[in-house]
């Protein structure tokens, strides 16, 4: 048996999924199965895994049901101690299995966490910078206030920066969210989280996250996009209490404005059939509600824009919200 299966689920990446299987392929720990889901894809992905001659590649092919529901598939199936989800339109340093692998063996630890790489390309594919995102602790403890920061809390959130023990997700049920495609990482995370008395953190940046330009009229609309953010919000609030975090209400606040900022973008700037009126109405229920004006007090802005957005928020100026919208896509 392998010791890592590593899930890649594929929809529509005929441009980058061999750069995927490459990373995986060139792993200095050998002992791994590639678990390519073909998610219902209707390009190429599917004959490009198929290219590779290696017979750790095992490839399914299934109905498509979203990113969830491919990594699901996937754990359903995997073979190995330990899982790992990685998304194939991204790509991975060659120590990531080995050094992951070499801290949950000696530690018997039930998940480890670590940094990436944000690389933002052009329309032309071309790299033009580079953030890294490295986690500035080794270890949590739950009980232990950290005053966790929005930095970290934002690298604790995917799926694709951890490596996890396949029995620990298995005997406590834990699976991706199916038929959402917003927060499914966090949802996920926040569940391993309060189940976990510690977070072990390898401050190393193995994960090359490719911020690509994608036009803005193929970007994907998501109508429910405050519902799933208000989901996000308690499965955090639930994580956050059980750690006993001093500082959760400012970082619920952060979360709570994030989402907000975000379904505004995705309201005016991805496209829709809504129209101003109906949209102008969408971030009045955002502002009007209960979950809003509980935690709006709390949040802390880091800029002379969040302080703006902050008051627009805190005083339910859904008008100019909307016209800032419109004025700033």
């Amino acid at each position: 048996m392998p010791k890592v299966s590593v899930i890649l689920p594929a929809y529509n990446v005929e441009k980058f999924i061999a750069k995927s299987i490459d990373s995986i392929l060139s792993q200095t720990f050998t002992d791994f199965e590639l678990l390519v889901v073909i998610d219902g894809s209707p390009d190429n992905s599917k004959a490009i895994a198929e290219s590779f001659a290696d017979p750790r590649i095992i490839i399914f092919e299934k109905e498509n049901g979203g990113l969830s529901d491919a990594r699901n598939y996937g754990l359903e199936r995997a073979k190995g101690d330990y899982v790992y989800f990685m998304d194939s339109d991204d790509w991975i340093e060659p120590e990531l299995l080995e050094q992951t692998v070499a801290v949950l063996e000696k530690e018997k630890r039930d998940f480890v966490v670590f940094g990436y790489i944000q690389d933002n390309e052009d329309l032309q594919g071309n790299v033009f910078s580079q953030q890294q995102k490295l986690p500035n602790k080794e270890l949590l403890s739950k009980g232990v206030d950290y005053g966790l920061t929005t930095d970290l809390l934002g690298i604790l959130g995917y799926a694709w920066n951890k490596v996890y023990k396949k029995a620990f997700l298995v005997d406590n049920n834990f699976h991706f969210e199916k038929g959402i495609s917003l927060v499914e990482d966090i949802l996920f995370n926040s569940l391993v989280y309060k189940q976990s008395d510690e977070i072990r953190i390898i401050n190393k940046t193995f994960y090359h996250y490719i911020n690509r330009q994608v036009p803005t009229l193929i970007k994907k609309f998501h109508q429910n996009s405050f519902d799933l953010n208000l989901w996000k919000l308690e499965r955090l609030s639930d994580f956050f209490e059980s750690w006993d975090f001093k500082n959760r209400k400012e970082l619920l606040g952060y979360a709570l404005v994030q989402g907000i900022r975000y379904c505004v973008h995705n309201l005016f700037s991805f496209q829709n059939s809504l129209t101003f009126t109906e949209k102008r109405m969408y971030v009045k229920k955002m502002l009007y509600h209960p979950k809003t004006k509980e935690y709006i007090n709390s949040y802390i802005p880091n800029g002379k824009v969040s302080v703006f957005y902050k008051s627009l928020i805190k005083h339910k100026n859904y008008n100019l919200i909307s016209i800032f919208a419109i004025a700033t896509k």
